[in-house]
């Protein structure tokens, strides 16, 4: 009997035992659930995404240019002009983009009940542009549209009554099949009430850089000849470059980012390197001296530190150094050259 009853005490201090740890196990993870615990993940993911956002960056980006070239466009002409300029500044390329894209029939000249004809000849249409844009740091603007029955579209007109351009030189520019600029860029002048205005230039669709490059240079507003730099390893010089286009296209690969170039000694007087591609070319049998900078075969840039007898097309010269400093530079080993817009 004692037996029996000792057997049926241990089975209830066991059973008491269990009951009481598998209680404790269950009550202790109950401080966190998982809802909360995926609540919190997601309240940490938001705040890192509000902290390091990608508009943030862009409009950090934005704030550091000083030359912009915005652009209304409907069917991609004057967006192809704006695309050179672009490239001959260095400057970043903005858009207009209408709330309500612009169709062929919509352009149709021939037609009076056309959208455009109808807001051409509605001078307090207004159309809504989908897209802000930001003047924030903006010191220099080129303006280009194309000429629309005489006049700039009437969307220009939303855009320059929308901004302020006090500290802005604005400088027009439009495409068309034959029209001039007209009074447009007066008529835009005289709306957005602020700015200095300087006079418009019209140009085809097919206006060659050259032409560009000398329009941009008279507006006074970038020497072209300063905004492409060439370093050689680590030591940066000057250069008279020349203007043809050669040397347009040389901006234009150096635009997007800068352009390095592994260089090699050749000869005992100059340094030559690959371009990775083919800039146009005017070949004249020329003989170089120290600092000269030429294109070889069309595809390879020379820096001479002697002279060389050859038919090659001039790209500039390097002015701020004497044959002597030419020669420590270049004469002693492969060089590094970066070419680079300001």
């Amino acid at each position: 009997m004692k037996k029996l009853i000792s057997l049926i005490l241990i089975l209830v201090f066991i059973f008491l035992f269990t009951g009481y740890g598998n209680a404790t196990a269950q009550a202790t993870p109950a401080s966190e659930t998982p809802a909360q615990t995926e609540t919190q993940t997601a309240d940490q993911e938001t705040e890192n995404i509000t902290e390091v956002g990608p508009e943030e960056a862009e409009n950090e980006e934005e704030s550091d240019n000083t030359t912009l070239v915005v652009v209304f466009s409907a069917t991609g002409t004057t967006r192809g002009v704006a695309e050179k300029i672009a490239a001959l500044t260095g400057a970043e390329l903005i858009e207009i983009v209408p709330a309500q894209p612009y169709t062929t029939e919509d352009l149709n000249y021939n037609d009076r009940t056309t959208r455009a004809t109808v807001e051409q000849n509605t001078p307090d249409v207004r159309p809504e542009i989908a897209n802000e844009i930001s003047l924030d740091g903006c010191t220099t603007l080129y303006l280009g549209y194309p000429i629309w029955w005489g006049q700039s579209p009437r969307i220009l007109s939303t855009f320059v009554e929308s901004h302020n351009f006090t500290g802005i030189t604005v400088i027009p520019f439009c495409t068309s099949g034959s029209s001039d600029i007209g009074q447009s860029d007066d008529t835009l002048a005289a709306q957005a009430e602020s700015g200095n205005w300087l006079q418009g230039r019209r140009f085809p669709g097919s206006v060659p850089e050259d032409e560009l490059r000398a329009w941009i240079k008279e507006s006074g507003e970038i020497n072209l000849e300063k905004s492409l730099r060439l370093s050689i390893n680590d030591t940066e010089v000057t250069v008279d470059w020349e203007e043809n286009e050669s040397v347009d296209t040389l901006i234009n690969l150096a635009s997007a980012e800068p352009l390095t170039v592994q260089m090699s000694m050749y000869g005992g007087f100059e340094q030559v390197g690959s371009l990775g591609s083919s800039l146009p070319r005017n070949d004249v049998q020329t003989t170089t001296q120290a600092g000269d900078i030429v294109l070889y075969s069309g595809n390879q840039i020379v820096v001479f530190y002697g002279s060389n007898s050859w038919a090659y097309t001039r790209l500039g010269r390097i002015t701020n150094m004497s044959a002597e400093d030419m020669t420590n530079l270049l004469a002693n080993g492969d060089v590094v050259i970066t070419l680079s817009l300001e």
